[in-house]
This record gives C-alpha cells, structure tokens and sequence, in this order.
C-alpha cells in the first residue's frame, strides 16, 4: 500500500479505489557547487541533521530518513519543503546548480509554496552578481560566520515549525561518519605547535593630546603634510608624538602646547573627561593610530595596495620587485635555507584544455589592529591577480572566481609558510620598530603566536605543491555540461 494510502467503503460495505492523502513534504534540500562549496555543503547537512531535520545533498545523500524518491526533480516537486541554495559565484554560473534552482522555482511556483528558495550567502560574492530572483529574496548570511549564520537558520526553521524526522539526530551523523570517513583520518594524542597569524604588538609610552593655538581651518591644512600617524578631534592633535616633533613637522608658525597625556592602556579604558573623549572613541583613535603607523612602514618598504571591501588595504609585491619573486623562510643555525614564491605566472584553460598567458598571481596580506586584550596585529592571507604584475584586476566578480578556482590545492601548510616568507622580507631581525614620532616606536614582533594542542587531527596524505619549481596557478576553464561534478543531475539514493 503507499503510505498514506485509506480504504474507503461505500454505503453496502464494498471496498471502493482507494483516495492518496497528500504526501508530507519533509527534506531540507541542499543545492550547491561541487566541488567548490562541498566543505560547506556537507558541514551545513550534518548540523542539520542533528538538530532533528530530513537532509538531502549530494556529498551526504540523505540523512535522518528513508528515500523513496527516483530522482531530484521528483524529490524538489513533491518532497522537499525548503530549498537552500549556497550561492556562491560558481552556484550561481554552473549547469547543475541552476538546474536545481529551476526545478525548485517551478515547485514553488506550482505548489505555491511560501518562502521555498532560501539562499546561503557563505563568501564575499556580491549580491548584485545573483541570479534572478535570488538577490530579491531574504537572504541567511553564512559570510560573518559558519555558526551565526547556522543559528540565524536554525531559528527561521524553528519559527516555522518546520517537521523534523525521528530518524534524525546526532547518531544519524555518527553512523554516516564511520561508513564515509577516510581510514587515514584520525586524531593524534601528541603537543602539537599551532601558529597562529597574531604578532604581538608593544605600543608607545605615551599618547598626546595637542592644543593647536590657530584657526581651525589652519589646522586642517597644515596637517596635511605631518608625517607622523595623527587623528584630528576639534582643537587637538592626537598622537604618540611629542609637540616638539610635531611642531618641527608642521613647520613655521605652527604653535603646539600638549593639553594631556597618559599611556594608551589607561586612555583606551577610560577615554578623556577633559577632552570629551569617551573610551570607545579613545580605543578607535589608538587603533587607527597603529593603523596608519604600519600603513606608513608598508608604504616605506615600497608595497603595492589593493583596497579590499571595507577599505582594508592588502600589501603585495609587483612582478620582479624581489629576486626571483620568492622569500626565504626563517630557518634555524645550521639549516638548509628554503624559500616560498610570492608572485608568480597565472593562466587560464580553455574549453578545448588549451592554457593561455592570464597574467599574474600575487600573495598579500592585511593587518587588522586588535588590542584588547592584548595589542596585537593579525595578518590575514590574500591571494591577488594582475595583467601586468603591478596593477590588481578592478572586477571583483573576475577576482573572485580566479581566486576561488586556483588555489584549491593550497592547504595549511602552503599559506602558513608564505606568510613567514612574507614577514621575513619586511625586516631581518625578530623585531620591527615602526616609526610613530622622534625616537618613538610601535614595536612589531614579527614571530607569530604559537599555542600549543594536546590534540592534532592527522587526513592522511594530501598532495602538496611543489616549492622547488616555479608554481603556475592555472584557472581552469567553466563548463556547461550537466554532469556530477557540476553539483547535480545524479540520481537519489
């Protein structure tokens, strides 16, 4: 009998056809791209699931129930009751992935369905470059991160009373984990050296506050041309400079008299009654005087800028600006020197598997000041593009995508050592001192935080790449089949 099914008699007691109640939709379908986004996709479906709901995607298949479907396009017109879409910028351009958000647009359509297509924005991939309708609709943000943005899910779901599976739970996973795992995966009971991306930060002695005695418009100007890392608030100038050093700056006629000053800790936590300063603007003000200080020692060191979103400036080497485009690790007394590559040749394939000339890759880095609760800075990892090995590509929709599709084989190890191959050409010793006044100093250690883990998860063997040759990132070309790895098309199991 199908389930659902009722015997229905008629008035004599005969058994008359049978009448099909409704089939309860109860799957939560995941759509996304394969491989790009699988990591994603199947992180999402297991915390899905043990949360007690019915999931389906192709890296996981079903979890927390029993399919009795033949294929996806049955499973999205009469099955599924959400549909979430990881829209990133290959779910949004390949074959399979549009495939499936038609199928669940025309489910949608058909059964009117309220809210059935939810999309997951994980990334930076820009809105305006969604399909249609997907900009439109209210939209889970994954890209703060993984956990808020599961939350924010969970939450819409639970509104909603969405139906969840007895066959669910933390023991589904579990299960499916044992029969899916690699047998080379395993954690390792050992102290494990875990390096960090903070560097430790030891600010100046003192921040001042100086009274400038001429006309407000005056002051505007004038610094303009203080070379020194300074904020404006009203009459003062604020900075780890002297007035001595910062009169001698701003040249004749300027007339600085320091109105207050204490060290930046006490500043931070408790602002500036008598400048009206309270101590979140005080906090804001010493981070952007860190800011502009190492801004100014990357500027010296004669980096490239790119503005990333939020104005965050990456640094990068041009094409040549370094011998041979590589860096030498830091290595200890006695050891062979190894080296990293910095900058290197990109191309791209074609549809016939041709590779043509596209330019340039470049490694960055951006710094973002944290100081509490303790200074530091954390230099995060970029991975940029030229024509010309000098000027970054001004399409962040072409930036993305290289980006996304030529690093997939850089694991922790390849971004890790680069950024100590970075650090290693700014400065040769364990320190940097950035200039921040007159015999006034921002100190930098350059050797990242290290934590140590009682733990280490050991995957096995993962190909690494080759530092001994020139490494060319090659982008590999989009296709418009309709196959597996297109994230689709497959049958359910």
């Amino acid at each position: 009998m199908l389930d659902g099914d009722q015997i229905e008699k008629s008035e004599d007691g005969d058994a008359t056809a049978p009448s099909i109640a409704p089939v309860r939709r109860s799957i939560i379908f995941i759509s996304h791209a394969a491989p790009d986004d699988n990591d994603f996709a199947k992180w999402l479906a297991t915390q899905l699931a043990i949360a007690g709901y019915e999931v389906w995607c192709d890296v996981t298949k079903l979890l927390g129930g029993e399919a009795f479907w033949n294929d996806i396009e049955e499973a999205l017109d009469a099955h599924a009751f959400r549909f979430l879409f990881v829209s990133t910028l290959k779910g949004n351009t390949k074959p399979g992935t549009l495939r499936e958000l038609k199928l669940a647009l025309e489910a949608q359509q058909k059964h009117d369905i309220k809210d059935f297509v939810v999309p997951l924005k994980i990334d930076a991939f820009p809105f305006e470059s969604m399909k249609k309708p997907l900009g439109d609709l209210n939209c889970v943000g994954f890209d703060g991160n993984w956990a808020s943005g599961l939350k924010q899910l969970i939450d819409l779901l639970e509104r909603e009373a969405a139906p969840k599976s007895l066959l669910a739970g933390p023991s589904c996973v579990a299960d499916w984990y044992k029969r899916t795992r690699n047998p080379n995966s395993k954690i390792v009971v050992t102290n494990s050296i875990c390096h960090s991306n903070w560097f430790n930060l030891t600010l100046p002695e003192q921040v001042y506050a100086h009274h400038y005695s001429g006309p407000a418009e005056a002051m505007q100007g004038c610094t303009a041309y203080l070379n020194l890392p300074h904020r404006i608030h009203g009459e003062h100038i604020i900075s780890f400079a002297t007035a001595a050093d910062c009169e001698a700056r701003l040249g004749p006629g300027a007339s600085l008299v320091t109105a207050a000053s204490c060290p930046p800790r006490d500043f931070m936590e408790n602002g500036s009654e008598a400048l009206g300063i309270a101590a979140d603007e005080a906090f804001r003000i010493v981070s952007d005087l860190v800011r502009q200080a190492w801004e100014g020692s990357m500027d010296a060191r004669g980096l490239r800028s790119f503005q990333l979103s939020g104005d965050i400036p990456a640094r990068f080497f041009a094409n040549g600006q370094i011998e041979k485009n590589r860096a030498y690790l830091p290595t200890h007394p006695g050891t062979r020197s190894r080296y990293r590559q910095l900058v290197g040749r990109k191309s791209k394939r074609t549809q016939d598997g041709a590779k043509v000339p596209d330019g340039f890759w470049h490694y960055a880095l951006s710094a973002s000041v944290q100081l509490l609760p303790f200074p530091r800075l954390a230099l995060r990892h970029h991975v940029l593009f030229t024509d010309d090995g000098q000027t970054p590509w001004s399409d962040p929709d072409r930036m993305h995508k290289a980006r996304r599709s030529v690093c997939k084989n850089w694991w922790n190890a390849e971004w890790r050592d680069r950024l100590f191959a970075f650090t290693a050409t700014l400065v040769s010793g364990d320190e940097m001192l950035i200039p921040a006044g007159d015999g006034v100093f921002i100190t930098v250690a350059m050797k990242p935080m290290r934590f140590i883990s009682p733990w280490t998860f050991y995957q096995g063997t993962e190909p690494a790449l080759d530092e001994l040759t020139e490494i060319e990132l090659v982008e590999e070309a989009d296709h418009n089949d309709d196959g597996d790895e297109e994230g689709g098309g497959d049958d359910c199991e």
